[in-house]
């Protein structure tokens, strides 16, 4: 799966779980595939960026009500690929908007 292909496949998941607006989308076919794409979500800022010559995608949030330019984040997830299951996303907003960062 392209960086391309995630953000279609992410926001076609997150349709089904809240409502979100992209913050940004910043794509490298050219530099290993590397990408960050971010969203605003019940009122958190949700980056993903893409390391492709590692495979790894880091999740990061912010704290709640922060605008997103000079935003502080936070890990909440790390994994291999860019493979990320409905019910994770379910379950890592929701923890998120639950927990002080």
């Amino acid at each position: 799966m392209t960086f391309e292909e995630f953000r279609e496949d992410i926001e076609r998941k997150l349709h089904s779980i809240a409502e979100f607006e992209l913050q940004e989308f910043h794509y490298e076919p050219h530099s290993f595939e590397n990408g960050i794409l971010a969203y605003r979500i019940k009122g958190q800022n949700h980056k993903f960026v893409f390391d492709g010559r590692e495979n790894e995608l880091t999740w990061l949030v912010s704290k709640p009500h922060q605008k997103y330019f000079g935003a502080t984040f936070k890990e909440l997830l790390k994994m291999n690929g860019l493979e990320l299951d409905s019910d994770i996303i379910e379950k890592e907003i929701k923890n998120s908007t639950q927990q002080r960062i």
